[in-house]
C-alpha cells in the first residue's frame, strides 16, 4: 500500500523532534523515518522547514518554550532524516545551501560537510562550498567556517579558514579569533603560524571599547539601572576575549613568559572564582604534562 506522504511527513518529523533529548534514539528513528518515507519524500521535505502548524509532542512539554525553539527543532529533525539518504540528497541540500539566506542554510552546510567528512562526494562537496561560502551572510557564513573545519588536514579547506582568518584580522580580530579556532581544529601546523596574535588578543589589543554584546553576550538591567552582562555557558564576563587567548596560547605553549605572566595576575586578582580555580587547575596539568 502506498504511504499518504502528506500525512507521514508531519508525523515522522514531530516523532524524531521529540527525541531531540535522547541522541541515540533521534539518529535511530530518523534513519527509519528515511527508510519508510522513501525517495518520493526527499523533494516535499523545504515545506515543512517553516511548518508552523506542527505541534510540539507532549515528551517536550515544558521545554523549548522560547521564540522558535520548537521550529529548530523540527529544522533539525527534517535534515537528519535528509541526512540518511546520502548521496541522494546532495541535489536538494544544495539548492538550500546555495540558494537565498534563510535559516536552513547552515544546516544544509552541516549535513553536506558532514557526508564529506564521510567520503560521500568529499572533493564536489568541498569545492563547491569554498565557491559560495565568499557570498554567504555572515549569519552562514561563521557555522559554515565550523562545519567545514571537521575536515581535518584538507588543504582546500586549510587555505580558505587561513584566507578569511587574514582578511579579518584587518576589522574584527574576535571574528578573527574564532576563524583561528577553527583553523586550527582543521590544521594545527598551519594556524601555529599565526598563535601570536592570540598573545596581542590577551593584551586586549584591539578590544578597546568593545561591546560584550557584539560577540553574544547577554545583557540586562539590575534594579539600580546598571547594565550587565553574561555569557551563555556561564563564561567569565571580564576580560573575556583575553582569558580566551591566553588560555588558548597557554595551550600551545605553557612556557611562554608572557602568557604565564598575564595567568599569574588573572589566577590571583580575576574577580570570578571559577575562572581563578580554572586558570590553577589548568596550569597544574601543564606542570604535571612538562
Amino acid at each position: 500500500m502506498a504511504i499518504d506522504l502528506d500525512t507521514a511527513i508531519p508525523a515522522v518529523i514531530i516523532k524524531v523532534g521529540g527525541l531531540v533529548d535522547q541522541p541515540e534514539q533521534f539518529t535511530v528513528e530518523a534513519k527509519k523515518a528515511a527508510a519508510m518515507l522513501g525517495e518520493e519524500a526527499l523533494p516535499l521535505f523545504p515545506r515543512y522547514f517553516f511548518g508552523t502548524e506542527l505541534q510540539k509532542p507532549e515528551s517536550l512539554a515544558g521545554k523549548y518554550e522560547g521564540l522558535g525553539d520548537w521550529l529548530h527543532i523540527q529544522q533539525d529533525a527534517i535534515f537528519e532524516i535528509i541526512y540518511n539518504y546520502r548521496k541522494k540528497a546532495i541535489p536538494m541540500l544544495y539548492e538550500v545551501a546555495f540558494g537565498v539566506y534563510d535559516w536552513t542554510q547552515y544546516k544544509a552546510v552541516r549535513i553536506l560537510t558532514r557526508l564529506a567528512r564521510e567520503g560521500v562526494q568529499t572533493e564536489q562537496i568541498v569545492d563547491d562550498i569554498i565557491s559560495h561560502v565568499d557570498d554567504f551572510r555572515y549569519e552562514a557564513q561563521m557555522p559554515t567556517f565550523y562545519f567545514l573545519s571537521g575536515l581535518t588536514g584538507n588543504k582546500k579547506v586549510a587555505t580558505l579558514l587561513q584566507r578569511h582568518f587574514l582578511e579579518n584580522l584587518e576589522y574584527d580580530p574576535i571574528d578573527a579569533f574564532d576563524i583561528f579556532e577553527n583553523l586550527y581544529r582543521c590544521s594545527p601546523d598551519v594556524a601555529r603560524r599565526h598563535a601570536d596574535f592570540l598573545k596581542a588578543i590577551a593584551r586586549g589589543e584591539g578590544l578597546e571599547g568593545r561591546s560584550p554584546l557584539l560577540d553574544g553576550a547577554i545583557g540586562t538591567t539590575d534594579e539600580n539601572g546598571k547594565q550587565e552582562y553574561h555569557w551563555p555557558g556561564d563564561e567569565p564576563v571580564e576580560e573575556h576575549h583575553q582569558l580566551r587567548a591566553a588560555i588558548f596560547y597557554y595551550q600551545l605553549n605553557s612556557q611562554d613568559e608572557e602568557v604565564n605572566r598575564l595567568l599569574d595576575q588573572w589566577e590571583v586578582s580575576h574577580p570570578e572564582e571559577n575562572v581563578r580555580s580554572y586558570i590553577g587547575k589548568l596550569r597544574g596539568e601543564g606542570q604535571g604534562e612538562s
